[in-house]
């Protein structure tokens, strides 16, 4: 689903797709839903490894989504772009993705990879739960459940939640999805107390989804659909490569914990859920806290970073210049007061206006006190030739703002000036390192986009677009 996904934004983006994998039917009959006329090659084995490899010589990308080892495309001459969850999945790429919560403070061996995307804003949410994002329907009279555990299951888990909610002595509606209709399931849910409704394969989860006030479900991609519409969770570690993605979720309060195999005690937790039905109020703030961990930009990254590596490869980021950084100090004042009121300068800037002397010297003087701040001279053998400023927006993340010297402007010096500054930002990592930029503005776009900077936000009311790049622990 997560390969589907990113393949119907991308072919609605107007490329053009062909899907290449082990499939079995039912992966094939979604797969021909979602994305209607397009070429699934189901193959394994050496068979499929060899189809890699002769696709990959006239691609412009493969994208790859599996934990099973696939031939070394680094040469083909296509960009290579991984999906890898913790250390499952790891390989050589052009551009390495890991899409979960906590992923950019255990990401595995960025060092394989040019570039990385990293964390929940890297959730791959469909285009049919964006369409339910923010619409759920509470407020019955009835508490309503709903239990997803996925299409095998493989620990029969679905059968065990609904006998623990039977413990449950208020009345209430769960809605089960058993695409296998196992007759443990329909067993556990036919002598249930409560009214509960087996389906089958759901066309449109999010759609049905959406008229439930919690769900109770695998710690699997799907998390982060109900997520992103908001819907609030009760999790169960189904299988061992959920652990670090469920402690995570657990961990942040996004999500009530149901345990972690074997389950030993799952009844009795499922019991306990009895007072969180009741909770409205709880239930409406867990939803809040869901839509702004996921806001369903993920495919829109993970495509636009395939447009901007093929527009501007990762050999497009050489620099010659040997530049260096230091700390400004109050005596750089009037120096940076001058390039600040160039108007070149000034019309790239959010605030366009000239600015006044002692309102310039205040500013200095309140960034050299600020410890979320850093304002940093960049110098050519001991000449400035551009400012740098870091702002720290949140505990990880640092946004970056450059104003070239006007002397200094047409030497190709502003991809040295950036990276000496960022050798000199004085954070661990993992930092996310950001930068707005006005869509006006080639130049600075051009620079960003050659350092290595991914989208990260599109264009804003004011035509203000946001880049991102990470610096990770062990890159």
């Amino acid at each position: 689903m997560r390969t589907i996904a990113i393949a119907a934004d991308a072919r609605q983006r107007g490329w053009e797709i062909d899907l290449v994998g082990d499939l079995d039917d039912a992966g094939i009959a979604i797969a021909r839903r979602m994305l209607g006329e397009v070429e699934v090659v189901a193959l394994r084995g050496s068979p499929l490894a060899a189809e890699l490899s002769a696709r990959a010589q006239r691609a412009a990308v493969i994208h790859l989504d599996s934990y099973w080892p696939v031939p070394d495309l680094s040469r083909t001459g296509a960009l290579i772009s991984n999906m890898q969850d913790g250390p499952y999945g790891v390989r050589s790429a052009d551009l390495a993705i890991d899409a979960n919560l906590g992923a950019e403070r255990w990401f595995a061996q960025p060092d394989r990879s040019g570039v990385q995307l990293a964390g929940i804003d890297l959730a791959v949410i469909r285009r049919q739960v964006l369409d339910q994002r923010g619409s759920a329907s509470r407020g019955g009279t009835r508490p309503r459940v709903l239990l997803v555990m996925g299409g095998t299951d493989p620990l029969g888990l679905s059968a065990r939640v609904i006998r623990g909610l039977g413990e449950i002595s208020a009345p209430l509606d769960l809605t089960v999805i058993d695409p296998r209709e196992r007759p443990e399931v329909l067993s556990a849910a036919a002598t249930s107390p409560h009214l509960v409704d087996v389906h089958g394969f759901v066309e449109d989860l999010p759609a049905l989804a959406r008229h439930h006030d919690l769900v109770i479900t695998a710690a699997g991609t799907s998390v982060w659909d109900f997520a992103c519409m908001g819907l609030p969770m009760a999790l169960v570690c189904a299988v061992d490569n959920q652990r670090a993605g469920y402690r995570e979720v657990i961990g942040r309060k996004l999500a009530i914990g149901l345990g972690e195999p074997p389950h030993p005690d799952l009844e009795a937790r499922i019991g306990s859920l009895s007072a969180v039905l009741g909770a409205d109020a709880d239930l409406a703030s867990q939803a809040q806290s869901l839509m702004r961990a996921v806001d369903g930009l993920g495919t829109w990254r993970i495509v636009s970073a395939w447009d901007q590596l093929i527009r501007v490869p990762l050999s497009q980021r050489d620099t010659t210049a040997e530049l260096t950084a230091r700390l400004a100090s109050l005596d750089d004042a009037s120096l940076l007061f001058e390039w600040r009121n160039d108007p070149q300068t000034r019309s790239n800037s959010r605030s366009r206006g000239a600015l006044v002397w002692s309102d310039h010297r205040s500013w200095m003087e309140r960034s050299l006190a600020d410890s979320d701040r850093r304002l940093l001279i960049v110098e050519s053998e001991g000449v400035p030739v551009a400012t740098c400023r870091w702002d720290r927006l949140t505990s990880m993340d640092w946004e970056v703002s450059i104003t070239m010297a006007p002397a200094a402007r047409g030497r190709g010096l502003a991809l040295s000036v950036l990276e000496a500054a960022t050798e000199a930002l004085d954070a661990d990592a993992p930092v996310r390192m950001m930068a707005v930029v006005h869509t006006d503005n080639l130049a600075s776009q051009r620079l960003f986009e050659r350092a290595g900077y991914l989208p990260h936000l599109p264009p804003d009311d004011q035509g203000f677009r946001t880049l991102a790049k990470w610096r990770l622990l062990g890159a």
